[in-house]
């Protein structure tokens, strides 16, 4: 058995044991610190959360990945023997046998780079002999990815088709025009494949999914209702932001919002949640959609389920204002006026 302190920057914040790659027991100790999820977690709820946080070894890159890292496909493994590190919050692990390394210390931005030419080009064999702790082993979806640190700030690479690929841009740019909160993407012009997305969590901050911080509420449903309930017991702010991403899913016809790709910001130093994080996310919207047909449905549906308030017109205009600049996106305005002039004429 080897035991192992959870911290939140450098703060301790739970302590665990492994025997034979199981979690054997699991003890918070600053709960106010930790994930909603792990509050009062036992041994096998926080195998479920280390393993979310574990990159998702669908992908062949990050399978090759985990192997060149540490030698192993175990999610827990990887989990551990990379501290658990991720870009986008601020946990990390160590064994009681081991010294503390800071984050900055622990990942370097050139090093991370090089495990990101692993994923990216993969022309690297000699990562393993590295021993290089990547956050990279945190990064969960089923779209393989990779951080990368470029003009002082971190990146997020993901690659996909060339569809998902232009409308997870065009989405991000109308949606930053128009004054919503969205993360910022950029394309690849190299690659249409390839897009990028800066790092949206600031210092001392981290992000939780909405996964994890639905253990704050009394209900855990993952029912549309509930979960707008839940968000909107949190105040009038929290609602607003959380009723623009509905919005903006329903005009781009986003289908994929799914509870671990929206969340909370919370403080790493006194555990507050501070704010919903930005709208990220959209590569299976718009024309990059499943279904590959492209309607009003979604805005209907919005419209049933939570009403269209003044706000609520006010803010789809100016969407489609912002699509309306870019000649890819002139099948949302077409969609986007047809409704509100149905809206207004009933």
């Amino acid at each position: 058995m080897r035991n192992y302190v959870l911290y939140n920057q450098d703060q301790p914040v739970a302590r665990f044991s492994v025997e034979t790659g199981v979690i054997a027991s699991y003890a918070p100790t600053r709960p106010e610190l930790l994930p909603m999820q792990i509050h009062a977690a036992s041994p096998e709820g926080f195998t479920l959360w280390l393993q979310n946080r574990a990159m998702d070894l669908s992908s062949f890159q990050h399978r090759q990945l985990a192997q060149a890292l540490v030698g192993s496909r175990d999610k827990i493994s990887v989990a551990l023997l990379t501290h658990m590190f991720s870009i986008s919050d601020t946990f990390t692990c160590f064994a009681t046998d081991e010294p503390f390394v800071s984050r900055s210390q622990l990942c370097l931005p050139d090093q991370q780079n090089r495990v990101s030419d692993f994923i990216l080009v993969s022309n690297d064999t000699s990562l393993r002999l590295a021993r290089i702790s990547s956050p990279n082993a945190s990064t969960d979806g089923s779209f393989t990815k990779t951080w990368r640190f470029e003009n002082n700030h971190w990146w997020l690479y993901k690659l996909q088709s060339a569809d998902a690929t232009r409308s997870e841009y065009e989405i991000s740019r109308a949606l930053r025009k128009a004054g919503f909160d969205a993360a910022e993407y950029r394309m690849d012009h190299s690659r249409k494949t390839r897009i990028r997305t800066r790092n949206f969590v600031g210092e001392d901050e981290f992000f939780e999914p909405y996964e994890s911080l639905r253990y704050m509420f009394k209900d855990l449903s993952d029912s549309d209702d509930v979960i707008y309930a839940n968000l909107a017991s949190l105040g009038e702010t929290f609602e607003h932001a959380w009723r623009r991403i509905l919005l903006s899913d329903a005009l781009f016809m986003n289908t994929d919002r799914h509870m671990r790709n929206f969340g909370g910001i919370r403080s790493a130093r006194t555990g507050e949640l501070k704010r919903l994080a930005p709208n990220f996310d959209n590569n299976q919207a718009y024309k990059a959609n499943p279904g590959n047909h492209y309607s009003s449905g979604m805005l209907n549906a919005f419209r049933a389920a939570y009403g269209l308030t003044q706000a609520d017109r006010d803010e789809l205009r100016a969407l489609l204002s912002a699509c309306e600049e870019r000649a890819y996106m002139q099948d949302a305005v077409e969609v986007g006026t047809d409704f509100l002039k149905q809206v207004k004429e009933n």
